[in-house]
């Protein structure tokens, strides 16, 4: 059961962050799964799904933040975390990637995940960060 290890990881993001979730997946199927993650719908303030993704020509379902909460758009405070760079890659110094979750009960992702999300919370800018962490421009 991977719940434990996303329940503990959403308690710890949503404490300084809005949790949104962007997923290339279709609706009706990430719904059944968020719903038994987050049943009281209290971790995970927004829910985005395939049709809200970019298709690029190569088949592959970029996620554009562009298209949350226009009116106060800043990139510098913005995460996407993912296990496929493609996923984020029009704005890749604000990714975050992420290794799959298979029930390895030695997986410590999640908590390392949380850790570098905490440490985010005191940096003026997010993509400066990212950038120095993941090097991903490099790809």
């Amino acid at each position: 059961n991977i719940r434990p290890y996303v329940i503990e990881c959403l308690v710890e993001a949503s404490k300084n962050y809005q949790v949104i979730v962007f997923t290339a997946s279709h609706q009706i199927y990430a719904d059944a799964i968020l719903d038994y993650i987050d049943p009281t719908k209290e971790l995970i303030q927004h829910r985005l799904y395939r049709q809200h993704c970019t298709l690029t020509p190569g088949g592959y379902y970029v996620k554009d933040l562009r298209i949350i909460n226009p009116e106060q758009f800043d990139l510098s405070k913005i995460v996407i975390v993912d296990n496929s760079v493609y996923s984020f890659a029009f704005h890749i110094d604000n990714g975050i990637p992420i290794v799959p979750f298979y029930r390895d009960k030695s997986d410590e992702e999640m908590l390392h995940l949380v850790y570098y999300l905490n440490c985010l919370g005191d940096v003026a800018d997010v993509r400066e960060q990212n950038r120095q962490a993941f090097e991903l421009f490099k790809l």
